[in-house]
């Protein structure tokens, strides 16, 4: 693996991390993903932090972050 693809990588990793850091500061819906705020967002009321939102879940609005950052 040549350097470029080295330092490639490492910056997608800071990246990543940056993304889960910001994420993690709020709490989203269990059904949509959507954030907390002060109305509902599909009629539901259960809220829980970045963390304990399913996997695939918490892949996806990663992968949403980067892509508009």
């Amino acid at each position: 693996m040549g350097r470029n693809a080295r330092m490639e990588r490492m910056i997608k990793l800071v990246t990543r991390e940056n993304a889960i850091k910001d994420l993690s500061h709020g709490e989203y819906c269990c059904y949509c993903c959507e954030p907390k705020t002060s109305g509902s967002c599909c009629y539901e009321n259960h809220f829980v932090p970045f963390q304990d939102l399913y996997e695939e879940d918490k892949e996806a609005m990663i992968e949403e972050y980067l892509k508009d950052n």
